[in-house]
């Protein structure tokens, strides 16, 4: 017997876990390595060791009790070729990754929050509309409060990064 058949009894999606906790063990080392806090508030390692920590945590808990298999009509999902939908949404996924990085240079933090969320939920995911702009607006507050306000974080700007920061600073 080999000493990689145990290993192979895992399964395809408890070894993509094992992948990814030990990815995410990496980045928790590394993210160590950096100061966490400094005499002006946190430091550089402060997120990445809050990230790579969540995601440990999680890599254990999907690795521990990984769920059911998701199923379709014709059985496993891992043996449904690829749709017409699932192309467009795809497609839509890769056109959210053009309108983050044109509206990160020209619209600011806000708008393409905004812009970015809707192409996904609403088109990619055909939620609501108000699902949509609820979620872009969510994160759009959260994003400018928790990074651009309390930690400081350089975001894009635009109009409404200036009006914001001009108020609150």
């Amino acid at each position: 017997m080999s000493r990689w058949s145990g290993l192979a009894r895992l399964g395809g999606a408890r070894l993509a876990t094992l992948g990814l906790l030990a990815a995410a063990l990496v980045g928790l080392w590394q993210a160590l390595r950096l100061e966490s806090w400094g005499f002006d508030g946190p430091g550089a390692g402060f997120f990445p060791q809050l990230v790579a920590g969540i995601c440990v945590a999680l890599a254990v808990l999907v690795f521990v009790a990984p769920g059911r298999a998701g199923e379709t009509e014709e059985g496993d999902s891992e043996a449904v070729a690829a749709t017409a939908e699932t192309r467009r949404c795809f497609a839509l996924y890769a056109l959210a990754l053009v309108v983050l990085a044109a509206g990160a240079a020209w619209a600011g933090f806000v708008a393409t929050a905004i812009a970015v969320s809707v192409v996904i939920v609403r088109f990619a995911e055909r939620r609501s509309w108000a699902a949509a702009l609820g979620y872009g607006v969510g994160a759009a507050v959260i994003g400018m409060v928790c990074f651009g306000w309390l930690l400081r974080v350089d975001l894009p700007e635009g109009p409404v990064e200036r009006a914001f920061y001009t108020w609150v600073r």
